[in-house]
């Protein structure tokens, strides 16, 4: 493979967010970041590294505080994983795409970011990582090779985000990440994986390793304390100040390869974060023009900003996908004449208008749209309540059931969701009661797996038919809420695995495909296209496998 520009086997996306441990950020003070640098424009100048520079200041709001600021555990965290894409340094990423006033990253190919290469031997299974030299930490300290191997280390001591995603890809140990000189570093994975770039792209991130084992005690070797409430920094940005339930300061670090990033980044010398958790006030204060963009608003608030002056709202199509999934091992959805019944009888025009205003696109398979491999066949239901009712009478169960689903509390598309489907059961005798449960509550019950029914908004860090099956769809992935297990689906995950030509895989999705099409552990509901309000002179949204913002690319108009 090229060392300057990797095809990506697959198109690659995601990690599901579900699939991160939580740990709690504690409040406290102004964070006064010792060490962190300025703005970084003169080291540009000086270095030549930042390429382009934007003027002025960017200034974004979020509804809350970063549960943390180590990358190894966060979890359910969009606010703090955003910004970690932007503080932290990350060895390769994807190439961008512009499309106007939006940006799209190609997630077929891979970059260099704060590596210089990164390549595999023939057989893919020996990977190559060169770090560029030169590059420092606030602290000073550079950037080297240990840095990478002592970061992968506490990964897999942690047992957490980056040591589960590390064995789909044949690294299981620290042993298999060795260091060969003071910038490079191998991966001997086990075998060789169509996995691979797409897996490191969200996990080869890197930790100022002689900053934290300064602040390592015997009870905590891998400083996990002081991490959690003290970001690495490095990256892109530096995060310089943070009142918590106010206001982060994010300034640009001038010795970081901008110009890696290619043409379109132009990014702002400074970024202020405010943190603003009333959506109503959010919403103003991008009227006002007190801020530029505003995450975390929910599609009938976006509404409200259709029409406004000097307001646009972005609507992208998104790789996130809305399900329901059913307790296929627990009656009555452990008979599959009841689930292809439920999917026969699912509202699907309604909920894509009523809940999402027509802004949502149809699933056609359990892999979502833009899947490599998604059959358009492949989730073959409309709304049928004849063929419903046929099918609960061959399941034994034509005078209905009684069941629940359960939704997250103060999810208002969910409710609209569950509330369409419990009118729509009703026709065939089943009564469905609506379980709105606290998150902490509703996490709970997917791990003891109580819930018959419950409305799943999730995405995929990588966009793959083998990612998916992994974290979902077999015998105790983290994600399978369904408690699906099928021999078939498990066979074919196994080749999938051993697998890395796109011709092979291919075949085995349609495969896989034509299982759940019949079996139908989940019902697909749609896409809801990913809504973005900003100012009318601000462009350079990125839409990512992750919808995690990216700030090299925000720019004024």
């Amino acid at each position: 493979m090229s060392i300057e520009e990797q095809q990506v086997p697959a198109r690659a996306g995601s990690f599901s967010r579900r699939n991160f441990l939580g740990l709690s950020m504690v409040g406290g003070a102004t964070l006064f970041l010792a060490g962190a640098a300025g703005s970084g424009v003169a080291e540009a100048a000086r270095t030549g590294r930042a390429g382009a520079v934007g003027a002025g200041t960017l200034r974004v709001a979020v509804a809350s505080d970063p549960g943390g600021f180590d990358q190894d555990y966060l979890a359910f965290d969009t606010v703090g994983l955003s910004l970690m894409k932007n503080f932290m340094p990350f060895c390769i990423d994807y190439p961008v795409v512009t499309h106007g006033r939006y940006d799209a990253y190609n997630t077929n190919r891979v970059v260099p970011i704060a590596a210089e290469s990164w390549s595999s031997d023939a057989t893919g299974k020996v990977w190559t990582l060169k770090l560029r030299k030169g590059l420092k930490f606030p602290s000073g300290n550079p950037m080297t090779a240990a840095d990478v191997k002592w970061s992968k280390d506490r990964a897999f001591a942690a047992k957490a985000n980056v040591a589960g995603v590390y064995a789909g890809i044949g690294l299981t140990k620290p042993s298999q990440v060795r260091v060969l000189d003071a910038y490079t570093v191998q991966f001997h994975q086990a075998f060789a994986s169509a996995l691979t770039n797409p897996t490191q792209v969200i996990s080869l991130y890197v930790f100022d390793s002689k900053l934290l084992k300064e602040h390592a005690t015997a009870g905590d070797p891998w400083a996990k304390a002081w991490a959690s409430k003290h970001p690495t920094n490095g990256g892109l940005y530096n995060l310089t100040s943070y009142q918590p339930g106010s206001q982060i300061v994010m300034e640009l670090n001038g010795g970081y390869p901008l110009s890696a990033y290619g043409a379109a980044a132009k990014p702002f010398p400074k970024v202020i974060v405010d943190i603003i958790p009333d959506d109503a006030s959010r919403l103003l204060q991008l009227q006002r023009g007190a801020i530029d963009v505003a995450f975390g608003l929910s599609q009938q608030d976006t509404a409200k900003l259709a029409k406004r002056s000097g307001v646009t709202v972005l609507n992208v199509p998104s790789d996130q996908y809305v399900s329901i999934p059913m307790l296929t091992s627990t009656a009555p959805f452990n008979n599959k004449r009841v689930r292809q019944a439920m999917a026969w009888a699912m509202p699907y025009k309604e909920i894509l208008d009523a809940v999402y205003g027509g802004k949502a696109r149809r699933s056609t398979s359990v892999l979502p749209l833009g899947m490599p491999g998604a059959s358009p066949k492949g989730y073959p239901f409309t709304t049928n309540l004849a063929k419903a009712k046929s099918l609960l009478a061959a399941a034994g169960m034509s005078s209905g059931f009684t069941t629940s689903i359960g939704i997250t509390a103060g999810n208002q598309a969910a409710e609209e969701i569950a509330v369409l489907t419990k009118a729509n059961l009703a026709q065939l005798g089943v009564t469905l009661n609506i379980e709105e449960l606290d998150p902490a509550t509703l996490s709970q019950d997917q791990t003891n797996k109580t819930l018959p029914m419950q409305i799943v908004t999730g995405q995929l860090w990588v966009n793959d038919v083998q990612y998916l099956l992994s974290t979902s769809l077999i015998k105790g992935a983290f994600l399978n809420y369904a408690d699906y297990d099928n021999p078939a689906v498990q066979a074919i995950f196994e080749k999938l695995t051993a697998t890395t030509a796109e011709s092979g895989r291919m075949k085995l999705a349609a495969q896989l495909q034509a299982i759940l099409a019949d079996d139908v552990p989940w019902l697909m509901l749609g896409q809801p296209d990913l809504q973005v309000p900003m100012r009318s002179d601000i462009e350079g949204w990125v839409e990512g496998p992750d919808e995690l913002f990216r700030l090299p690319f925000f720019r004024k108009v």
